[in-house]
């Protein structure tokens, strides 16, 4: 099977597919200004980052593109995880006489666990495993409900949790690490290649004297060659990886949108260097994210950052600062997935080898949580809207969403 081939889950979602080829992708969902209400959904953190409930609608201020908008809807929840279907038992709901739609309420929640098995080593995958089935276990004591998804291992599965621990345990024990580190003479990363593709001719330089060291004999020349050949391999390589997450991250997304209850993406992966050619399909997780209340959560499986990757015996004596990494290969290397979760409201967890407490984390921010809603001003240019979410007690801080994408008001 080619790596850009869609691939077909072996465990069947009820009610959804979520592993549809790119050329099924609906068009990008985009909001009209005026005439839709723009939901914000967020948490707040207090002291050692503990979530903060009880707090109501005049504790905020919501703007958008630096002016503040009124706030119209305001729903805060309190509490564990609920079955879907079932109804919050902490929900504090404050109705607007002047809101343009209904306000928000959601029975239950469902968490889609989306492992990101093609940006993943194997030893990543079993290091993983564990804390996957404390994370089942947690979510069942909560009664809640998960979709697992592992795109590469052909596992997709949606329960509640309660009464399927096995059968969850089962599908995390099929999780297998695609992806193979370079240990080759000619390495390059990701976000290295993509660098060189979008024209960096100090990246190029680098990887030519990197070539030049790790093989003897090598001129300046023929390293220069290869850098070229090698940079386009690995940023095409990089990008199918990309583009097979975002199809499934959509879909998942999609199917989301048509469940009732508290939605949150975790996406579990060793991360994907940022591309600029990415905006489109950026925009579209952005904006699916928002139709579907759902922030994306990014859990780093990579670790603790310790020393770089050609600081080891395999590679650092032959290597100098010139021809190795830069100094932030290892934030670079993960840029695109860090700010996924930044432009949907989603917390990066990261330089950890404990999983078990990041996912828990994750977790903690789909029990206690606020939705906020706001008409967004008649926009006469298509574009991104910034929003910005202040809470006015001191020592809080707000985990919002950074924006969304949005057409025209008028005609063009």
């Amino acid at each position: 099977m080619s790596p850009s081939a869609p691939v077909a889950p072996t465990l069947l979602l009820a009610g959804a597919a979520l592993l549809l080829p790119a050329q099924e992708q609906p068009k990008t969902p985009v909001f009209v200004g005026g005439t839709k209400l723009v939901l914000v959904d967020f948490v707040v953190t207090g002291k050692g980052e503990a979530m903060v409930g009880g707090l109501s609608a005049s504790d905020f201020v919501v703007k958008e593109d630096g002016k503040i908008r009124p706030i119209v809807s305001f729903v805060a929840f309190g509490g564990g995880a609920l079955p879907l279907g079932a109804g919050p038992a902490e929900v504090v709901v404050e109705a607007f006489p002047q809101a343009a739609a209904p306000v928000p309420q959601g029975p239950g929640a469902i968490t889609v666990l989306l492992v990101d098995d093609g940006q993943m080593s194997p030893m990543q995958a079993v290091r993983l495993r564990p804390a996957l089935k404390t994370l089942i276990n947690t979510i069942a004591e909560r009664s809640g409900a998960l979709a697992l998804i592992a795109p590469w291992s052909k596992i997709t599965l949606a329960q509640e949790v309660e009464g399927n621990r096995a059968l969850f345990a089962a599908a995390v024990d099929k999780i297998i690490g695609r992806r193979v580190e370079d240990r080759s003479t000619f390495p390059v990363s990701d976000a290295e290649a993509i660098a060189v593709q979008r024209g960096d001719r100090s990246m190029a330089d680098r990887l030519v004297a990197r070539f030049v060291a790790l093989n003897p004999g090598f001129d300046p020349d023929q390293a220069a060659a290869l850098v070229a050949s090698r940079t386009v391999e690995v940023a095409r390589d990089a990008k199918i990886r990309r583009e097979d997450l975002y199809g499934v991250m959509l879909n998942s997304l999609d199917w989301l949108a048509k469940q009732p209850g508290r939605h949150s993406v975790v996406m579990v992966s060793g991360g994907f260097a940022y591309d600029s050619d990415d905006s489109t399909r950026q925009e579209e997780v952005v904006t699916r994210s928002l139709r579907a209340n759902a922030p994306i959560h990014f859990l780093d499986v990579r670790g603790l950052a310790g020393l770089g990757r050609f600081q080891g015996v395999e590679y650092g004596p032959a290597l100098d600062r010139d021809a190795g990494e830069t100094p932030f290969a290892f934030s670079e290397a993960a840029e695109g997935s860090s700010n996924m979760a930044a432009d949907t409201g989603g917390l990066t967890i990261r330089n950890t080898n404990d999983m078990t407490k990041g996912l828990t984390r994750l977790l903690d921010m789909t029990t206690t949580y606020y939705i906020l809603g706001y008409e967004p001003p008649d926009h006469k240019k298509r574009g991104f809207r910034k929003i910005k979410v202040d809470v006015l007690p001191k020592g809080l801080h707000v985990l919002a969403r950074r924006g969304y994408f949005d057409e025209a008001s008028d005609p063009r």
